[in-house]
């Protein structure tokens, strides 16, 4: 009797044994988590989070992806902070300086690329573990050499782009007894004295009405960001294109058919929405603009505008922008997987289209039927697919230098000196070229130095 109880005692320790490593092992193998967890209860991924600059509509941009990039990133979780487009480049600007405060992704607006390519202080996206190199042949090309430096770093990633047309009213058209239908409208405007004629059938200035904002949009036309230099980055507003059209621009003022007000300014604003201007120049995405301003709840414009090409040359581009990632970013990987979910994503480039207008630079997007539908807020007209003409067939080569926003300014300047004060157009562009040489001269050798 003795010897079989300590054979069964012996028995009952080996199981208590055997189920305490049970426990153990499994309680190994368990979600790290609370104690008072509850078995089976899914755990929150570890997320980090990214900080992302750029201006408006840029937010609504986000929004018409996030919901998937958020179910493919789970880890993820983006702050999106807005601020006016001055605003966000000079603060960037100021934290690359310093060394400190810059956000993980950063916006950059065309007219300010090279201002950034050449300072520095951005990521090589070519390098492991971005490999951005691998899209170059799905973008615009215009738009990736914009972005890479004379050593073949890209810096910055393609986003949107501007082919660029006039955008025109079909009703005031029709009362000024024009047609108003886009295949004869563009054959009117094919050269720059047909446009002037148009236009001067359109004005009337005793019902406040008149064919364009302001006739300094006819030189604008060729150089918004652009052709500012030559290839050897010498001043080149003083063209013989340039002179043309500033004479063109002048016969339209003495012409009385511009309503004299800036582009983006309350007045000009208030006339596009009153029936006061009939005429508008700008890119692909003034569209959007368009449809958020004037039509807030939706069908009172329908149908009132077209777009045709610039007069004599339609590869024209306004505007633009790029996404870029600091140095000083201490989420490159994450920043990295937002924008390639963004930018080099044909669903995400056309939701954000679809919402505020921005053309991609991502030519696989284009395959979307989108771009061959007809848009009923132009009437029918198919845009989208003249803007991917323009875009991918028109718009030839051009040189932006990281003194364009100055000298833009400054050629701009002495365009609307001439147009106000009837002066000389050769004599007043040379006098901008001289003046633009000496304000970009120390960024032009600061460039020049990293450049070679």
């Amino acid at each position: 009797m003795q010897q079989r109880s300590s054979s069964r005692g012996r028995k009952g320790l080996n199981l208590l044994a055997v189920l305490a490593m049970v426990v153990v092992l499994l309680a190994a193998c368990a979600p790290a988590g609370d104690a008072g967890t509850t078995s089976g209860q899914a755990q929150e991924p570890a997320q980090t989070t990214i900080t992302v600059w750029g201006w408006p509509a840029a937010d609504v941009a986000y929004e018409s992806f996030m919901a998937d990039f958020e179910a493919a990133h789970p880890d993820i979780k983006v702050d999106i902070q807005m601020m006016p487009t001055a605003e966000e480049h000079d603060k960037l600007l100021a934290s690359l300086a310093a060394g400190a405060g810059a956000p993980d992704v950063a916006m950059i607006e065309i007219n300010n690329i090279d201002k950034f390519v050449a300072k520095g202080g951005l990521v090589d996206l070519r390098s492991e573990p971005f490999n951005a190199g691998q899209y170059k042949d799905d973008m615009v090309e215009y738009k990736w050499t914009q972005a890479t430096t004379p050593d073949g770093r890209i810096v910055a990633f393609p986003w949107d782009i501007g082919p660029a047309t006039f955008f025109y009213r079909r009703d005031l058209f029709e009362q000024a007894g024009l047609p108003s239908d886009p295949e004869s409208v563009a054959e009117l405007t094919s050269t720059w004295p047909g446009f002037i004629d148009v236009a001067k059938k359109l004005t009337n200035a005793d019902e406040q009405r008149w064919a364009i904002g302001n006739a300094s949009d006819i030189v604008y036309s060729n150089f918004a960001h652009r052709n500012l230099f030559d290839a050897d980055w010498n001043c080149a507003v003083n063209s013989e294109l340039a002179v043309q059209l500033l004479t063109y621009a002048q016969q339209a003022r003495e012409a009385g058919v511009d309503a004299k007000v800036s582009n983006w300014s309350p007045e000009w604003q208030t006339m596009l929405g009153s029936d006061s201007i009939a005429i508008q120049y700008g890119g692909a995405w003034f569209g959007g603009f368009l449809k958020g301003w004037l039509q807030p709840e939706g069908a009172e414009w329908e149908g009132r505008w077209g777009i045709f090409e610039v007069p004599e040359d339609p590869g024209q581009n306004w505007g633009g922008s790029f996404l870029a990632i600091p140095e000083q970013s201490e989420n490159k990987e994450a920043a990295w997987k937002f924008i390639e979910f963004a930018l080099a994503n044909k669903d995400s480039q056309n939701k954000m289209f679809a919402a505020v207008d921005y053309f991609p630079a991502y030519i696989p997007a284009f395959d979307d039927p989108m771009y061959q539908e007809a848009d009923p807020f132009f009437g029918g007209q198919q845009t989208r697919a003249m803007w991917v003409d323009i875009a991918t067939n028109k718009i030839q080569p051009f040189i932006t230098t990281p003194m364009d926003a100055q000298a833009e300014q400054i050629f701009m300047s002495y365009v609307n000196k001439a147009l106000d004060q009837g002066l000389d157009p050769q004599a007043t562009l040379d006098e901008a070229c001289i003046e633009i040489e000496q304000q970009t001269a120390p960024d032009k050798e600061e460039a020049l130095k990293l450049r070679q």
